[in-house]
């Protein structure tokens, strides 16, 4: 008998938000009979919320409602939600603030079936980003004919953990009961607040040289509700949702398109000539210098010596060196050797990325732009 995807619905204090997600979960296409979902809710007083998940009538399955007697927090809470793996198996994290696509629990199962076992996979992401890493660039992952890519960034939008996943991880964190400083973890992550599991598991993926599973298309949309990391409604967290059903093409793990938690991609050091464990990919100029190899191929104008130069634009940003187009864009240095080129100011390196990733160069559009950017910063950190 095939193992199937426990679904776990994690809420808090949002009725509307528990309504609305189950509501998706009841409209999915399933492939699959007998799915367990759990409602797991942290203590709020909240009897409407509880209500709701009590009076939720499920036809695919088992149904349980957890409903946490003392306050856990965001933290604790999905951790906890994790730990269901040694009772389930694999289990499938949906916060509350999340819809589903229709065929997302078949992707799941397909997903976890082809590289569940992998030990360099440590999840599944039910969602796709649009942007880079706590960035205003768009992500633009190279497509390959297949259906998913892998990138060491953990998801909270959708997940699927294994026990074998969670178990690795687990002792992991263990080990690590304050967070640890990591040269390749972007400083934003590091700081996200206390409240955060993610940011212990983002270390960990690249701690321990693993990966998550992405779609290129979004299987979970969020609706950016007003909770723990949102100050209020916001429509900036939503994905382009993919509604429909498929077969799903997944390569094997070695043979697939790969990027660092930045969105850098990984295997470029064959194109360029030199190792790829002595080069540092940072095309988008967001790096620490600490991170850096021998080899840094970066946007930014460095003071160290161009053994190479590319033009920057094809998308994604890659496609430049793979196609050895011509241009000085990119430069690939040897910090091995000073150069006397100063560095590029910062803000006149960030104006080319801009014409790059979105041709905002109108002076009105990108005042607009910027404001809207900067509202969504501050609703973010005020939630």
């Amino acid at each position: 008998m095939e193992a199937k995807i426990t679904l776990v619905v994690v809420g808090y204090n949002r009725a509307d938000s528990i309504r609305r997600i189950l509501y998706s979960l009841s409209r999915a296409d399933y492939s699959y009979s007998n799915i367990r979902l759990v409602i797991s809710l942290d203590h709020s007083g909240n009897e409407e919320v509880s209500r709701s998940a009590e009076d939720f009538e499920w036809k695919y399955g088992e149904k349980i409602v957890l409903c946490h007697p003392e306050r856990l927090g965001l933290r604790r809470h999905i951790i906890s939600c994790g730990d269901l793996t040694e009772k389930y198996g694999a289990v499938m994290i949906l916060e509350d603030d999340l819809y589903v696509s229709p065929d997302f629990y078949n992707y799941a199962m397909r997903a976890l079936d082809k590289y569940g076992e992998h030990p360099q996979i440590a999840g599944i992401a039910l969602s796709t980003k649009r942007e880079l890493l706590e960035s205003t660039f768009p992500f633009f992952p190279l497509r390959n004919g297949y259906d998913v890519f892998f990138q060491q960034f953990a998801t909270s939008w959708g997940q699927v953990w294994n026990e074998r996943m969670w178990s690795t991880f687990r002792e992991w964190y263990g080990r690590h009961p304050e967070l640890p400083w990591h040269k390749d973890v972007p400083e934003s992550v590091l700081n996200y607040p206390e409240t955060s599991w993610a940011k212990f598991y983002q270390t960990y993926i690249v701690d321990t040289g693993k990966y998550f599973v992405y779609s290129y298309d979004s299987l979970t949309t969020n609706f950016g509700d007003a909770g723990q990391h949102f100050g209020s409604v916001s429509s900036s967290a939503q994905s382009v949702l993919f509604y429909g059903k498929r077969d799903y093409r997944m390569p094997e793990f070695e043979n697939g398109i790969k990027y660092d938690i930045y969105g850098e991609p990984v295997g470029l050091g064959g194109y360029l000539g030199v190792p790829e464990e002595e080069l540092t990919c940072d095309m988008w100029g967001r790096k620490r210098k600490e991170a850096y190899r021998r080899y840094v191929l970066s946007c930014r104008r460095l003071p160290y010596k161009v053994r190479k130069t590319f033009g920057m634009q094809m998308k994604p940003m890659e496609l430049n060196v793979m196609e050895e187009i011509q241009g000085e864009g990119l430069f690939l240095y040897d910090t091995s050797f000073a150069a006397e080129d100063k560095e590029e100011a910062s803000e006149h390196v960030h104006l080319r990325l801009l014409e790059y990733g979105y041709g905002v160069l109108d002076g009105r559009e990108l005042l607009m732009w910027a404001l809207q950017r900067i509202r969504q910063k501050i609703r973010r950190r005020r939630g």
